[in-house]
């Protein structure tokens, strides 16, 4: 197999396929290296097939390793359909051809205009810079703030050529853009997830450690102390089991989220069990629960046990923190067109009248270990843990959960669930 260019077994690892697909449509790399390294990507080798076949992917390198300008010919209905951004520049870095992910990235007039003012950061510039003076290949990580915080890996990679044709412009260098938001935000959600597990459990522990020391030691003959130590110690214990509870739930919950649940669920028969589980936690503080799901309203495609939970989460969270009276309102009812689906659907709201909750904090909400007031939450048994768990529930069952509040009046929290095909009312 011929070599194509200085440094590429540096740069394939981190090369995404969109800069790969775009080269051998280039001519700039074989097509059989480029095979070989996308090999395990089924995508990625059907798109070079079929370059291969339109004719555009079979120009191999001279023996000086320069293209002649014909090689740098990109067909735009193959590179159109490339998930990341690619990007062909001149020698002044003017765009001479982007696909359309890069076009959605940054404007679709994006042919013709410098680039380094188009894409207006320091290491992207930089990358570009190192790519004109040395023809090296050049990455960098650069993160995007607008709109929101977006990260990507660019690849900066040199094309040479001979001197094009009258009114020809010839690409100088390929930019490739691969998002790895979604992998930046896991990892940070990894990070997070062991820094506060740990320091939730290590915080009950500590107590109960150092109680033992108290009643081994001065509190050994006290029996009044004694007494309240092991109701603190009962508490944390109590704690650490709910917080050990929640952590493997959470764990399995991910692990089938995958699985679409495949049983036929009433809904209302699991509310009923839901109220009637938590009927005594409201009465101890004078709340009542108030129930109106339409008699009509359709089964769901679902688990029973992990509604049930869901409801639970949602129904415990309510009677916590609405004030003392007040009622807590579950309405139910069918919708024709789900947002997300379009198809028929359900609806289930658990509506409190409590503070509320303020607006910025409603997106972090479902986070794991978020709490709007940590030191109220934990008073409460709050783990931090019961509304992420919802959230992977409902979207195992491919439904919606939506939070809504408002500062001194309340919050409620919405399910949108699809409706089983030939249930009750189901269209």
């Amino acid at each position: 197999m011929r070599k194509v260019f200085k440094g590429w077994g540096q740069a394939a690892p981190v090369l995404p396929v969109a800069a790969l697909v775009g080269l051998v449509l280039a001519g700039y790399v074989h097509l059989a290296h480029a095979v070989l390294l996308v090999a395990a990507s089924a995508p990625a080798a059907w798109l070079l097939l079929r370059a291969s076949r339109t004719g555009n992917a079979n120009v191999e390198a001279r023996p000086d390793g320069k293209m002649s300008a014909a090689a740098v010919s990109v067909e735009r209905s193959v590179i159109d359909v490339l998930p990341d951004a690619l990007v062909l520049l001149d020698a002044s870095r003017r765009v001479v051809e982007a696909n359309a992910a890069a076009r959605e990235l940054f404007g679709v007039r994006l042919v013709g205009r410098d680039f380094s003012q188009v894409l207006r950061h320091p290491s992207a510039i930089g990358a570009m810079d190192r790519v004109l003076s040395s023809k090296a290949v050049s990455r960098e990580e650069i993160t995007l703030l607008s709109p929101g915080e977006r990260h990507f890996m660019l690849a900066a990679l040199p094309i040479e050529g001979e001197r094009p044709a009258a009114g020809e412009a010839m690409p100088a260098m390929a930019i490739a853009l691969h998002e790895i938001t979604t992998l930046k935000r896991s990892e940070q959600l990894r990070a997070d997830f062991v820094a506060n597990a740990s320091h939730e459990l290590r915080t009950p522990l500590a107590s109960i450690i150092g109680f033992i020391e108290t009643l081994q030691g001065p509190a050994r003959g006290d029996p009044a102390a004694q007494d309240r130590f092991l109701e603190i110690m009962a508490l944390e214990s109590a704690r650490m089991a709910r917080l050990i509870d929640d952590l493997l739930s959470l764990s399995r919950i991910e692990l089938d989220e995958h699985v679409v649940p495949s049983d036929s669920v009433d809904l209302a028969h699991v509310i009923d069990g839901v109220v009637e589980a938590l009927s005594l936690a409201a009465r101890d503080r004078e709340m009542s629960i108030a129930v109106d799901i339409d008699a009509g309203m359709p089964a769901v495609v679902g688990d029973s046990d992990q509604l049930t939970q869901v409801f639970q989460n949602l129904v415990d969270n309510a009677i916590k923190y609405a004030r003392i009276g007040t009622a807590i309102r579950i309405d139910g009812k069918q919708i024709e067109r789900l947002p997300e689906t379009g198809g028929p659907g359900v609806v289930v709201r658990v509506t409190n009248d409590g503070e509320g909750i303020a607006r910025e904090h409603l997106p972090r909400l479902t986070d794991r270990f978020y709490r709007v007031d940590p030191a109220r939450s934990r008073q409460k048994g709050g783990t931090g843990l019961g509304l992420a768990i919802a959230k992977h529930i409902v979207n195992r069952h491919r439904g919606r959960l939506v939070l809504e509040s408002e500062l001194g009046v309340g919050t409620t929290v919405s399910v949108y669930l699809p409706a089983r095909a030939g249930s009750q009312n189901a269209k």
